[in-house]
């Protein structure tokens, strides 16, 4: 009996370890779960949800290094643009699951000037994608290598490989295809970048069009533009130009955004603080229409253009030039409406002799602003001074002829960022540093793009600087409600590394029906870090 009793207390002692074991286990796992969940950011109101990232394992104070991403819904793959690399990184998101966490993996990189070499084109560098399901392709804008001579449009399959390519308009910097997928369009800048004068190159500013089918291609300019009539309305209506410049030259198209129909193009002119509307079938612009001025005199208009460690908005005699960087096009309720990222931008060129800037520093109580140097310029009112950018997004009615502003942001990207983060209110995408960026172009709203949820409409704001997307619903164009806000960079980190996702430049957004997690969600391109982020909209 003696022995019988104890195997038994023997068994039972070991069954005791093994729930401790066990136990233990739990706790471990638990605590695991856990720390993953920290990587699960949730954003201000909980309407977002960090539920991914990809690393391309390069970071760059310059940026450049993740641009522009899209995403495929036919094979649940990404397409980022890796200008560093001169690269496409083609990444599997099809692991993505609502409510849990993953790194995607790259699923395959591509070598473009390597194409180049192989498909004789001269590789200078890869600066947009866009996919068409329709179509079955991804299309590429990429540089020539010298920067005056004509660029891109290259063609591949969705596993990369080449198909063909076109001749696109000098630095292809922006590509689309229209909805029903029958065009290409490329938004060709055309930068001086040796400069001005008599011995330098201005290249003009174009659009491609490509047709699909036919292979035909067509690059638009605005010479139209160029005669003494057109280029007083142009600056009557709000726009701004280089004394001396033709527009034909002098406007640059940035990005283009394109209508339901498939008929209207929208492009940005950044530079010159306007739009340009072209008929695509026709190969035609419209028109072009300047967006005028942001007065920071009113209230709902004030703003931290103080560079004293301080987040304080005051309003100032200063006015915003809007210059939208990324432009998107919805229609609601049968009106069409055009949404801007008021980023903001100035002209930087050239060496020596023949060096251009028009950043003219401006001091109040010490603190250096940069302004617009009115003397290079022409639409500016002598005697005031003038911000790149507006610090907004605003909404406008192109149901017409005209742009009709219908909805500012005002101040309030400044007004949150500095509730949320006190400490590093206004810093740059490469320091950490409150104010830091104050005196130039506070947030940078870079990019804009809608999400369609339910019955409702949301614009997505990317902010450039101090990181993260704003979102707001925009049902009634007239009355946005601020949604959500989110920003998976790291303040506590002291190296580019370490700081997690800086410098949002791409957004694309992905509605429910076409989305790995059956829920919208939202990846973003975060040029400095070389990372993407995918955040789920609940």
């Amino acid at each position: 009996m003696k022995k019988i009793t104890g195997i038994a207390q023997q068994c039972a002692l070991l069954n005791k370890l093994i729930l401790i074991v066990i136990i233990a286990i739990l706790f471990i796992s638990c605590q695991s779960t856990q720390s993953g969940n920290q990587t699960l950011k949730q954003s201000i109101n909980g309407k977002l949800t960090y539920i991914g990232s990809y690393s391309t394992g390069s970071v760059s104070e310059s940026g450049g290094v993740a641009e522009i991403v899209v995403y495929n819904n036919d094979n649940k793959k990404i397409y980022l643009v890796n200008g560093v690399l001169g690269s496409l990184d083609i990444v599997d998101a099809s692991g993505l699951r609502s409510g849990r966490f993953i790194e995607m993996p790259l699923y395959k990189r591509i070598d473009i000037n390597a194409m180049g070499e192989a498909n004789s084109f001269n590789y200078g560098d890869l600066t947009s994608v866009a996919v068409s399901t329709k179509n079955k392709m991804i299309a590429l804008a990429v540089h020539h290598k010298n920067f005056n001579e004509q660029g891109y449009i290259v063609l591949l399959n969705y596993e990369g490989e080449y198909i063909r390519h076109y001749q696109a308009g000098v630095q292809p910097d922006m590509i689309c295809f229209t909805p029903d997928g029958q065009f290409i369009l490329t938004a060709d800048e055309g930068e001086p970048r040796d400069g001005y004068g008599a011995d330098k190159i201005d290249p003009p500013g174009t659009i491609t069009i490509v047709n699909v089918k036919t292979h035909a291609a067509r690059i638009i300019g605005f010479e139209a533009f160029d005669n003494a009539q057109a280029r007083a309305d142009f600056l009557q209506s709000g726009g701004i130009l280089n004394k001396g410049i033709p527009p034909s030259l002098d406007f640059e198209p940035e990005y283009i955004s394109i209508s339901e129909d498939s008929s209207t193009a929208y492009i940005a002119l950044q530079e010159a603080n306007a739009i340009a509307v072209l008929d695509i079938a026709n190969g035609k612009f419209t028109s072009v229409i300047g967006l005028g001025f942001k007065n920071h005199n009113l209230p709902q208009n004030s703003l931290d253009v103080l560079r004293n460690g301080k987040a304080e908005l005051n309003t100032q005699n200063l006015y915003g030039v809007y210059q939208p960087d990324g432009i998107a096009v919805v229609t609601i309720k049968g009106s069409t409406y055009l949404l801007t990222a008021n980023e903001g931008d100035a002209r930087e060129w050239g060496s020596g002799s023949s060096a251009y800037n028009d950043i003219l520093q401006f001091n109040i109580d010490g603190n250096r602003i940069d302004t617009i140097n009115n003397s290079l310029k022409e639409g500016l009112v002598d005697g005031e001074r003038y911000l790149f950018g507006a610090r907004s997004f605003s909404i406008w009615d192109v149901s017409g002829k005209t742009a009709a502003l219908v909805y500012d942001s005002g101040n309030e990207f400044e007004t949150r960022t500095a509730e949320y983060f006190p400490n590093n209110f206004n810093a740059s995408h490469t320091n950490n540093e409150l104010d830091s960026r104050s005196g130039r172009k506070g947030p940078e709203p870079e990019y804009i793009t809608t999400l369609q949820a339910g019955k409702n409409i949301f614009a997505v704001i990317g902010l450039e600087r101090i990181g993260g997307i704003m979102l707001y619903d925009i049902s009634n164009p007239a009355a946005p409600e601020f949604t959500d806000y989110i920003n998976t960079r790291d303040f506590s980190g002291s190296e580019l590394k370490n700081m997690g996702d800086l410098g949002p430049e791409g957004l694309y957004a992905v509605e429910a029906s076409a989305s790995p997690t059956k829920r919208p969600i939202i990846f973003v391109a975060n040029e400095i870090s070389g990372t993407i982020s995918v955040y789920e909209f609940k």
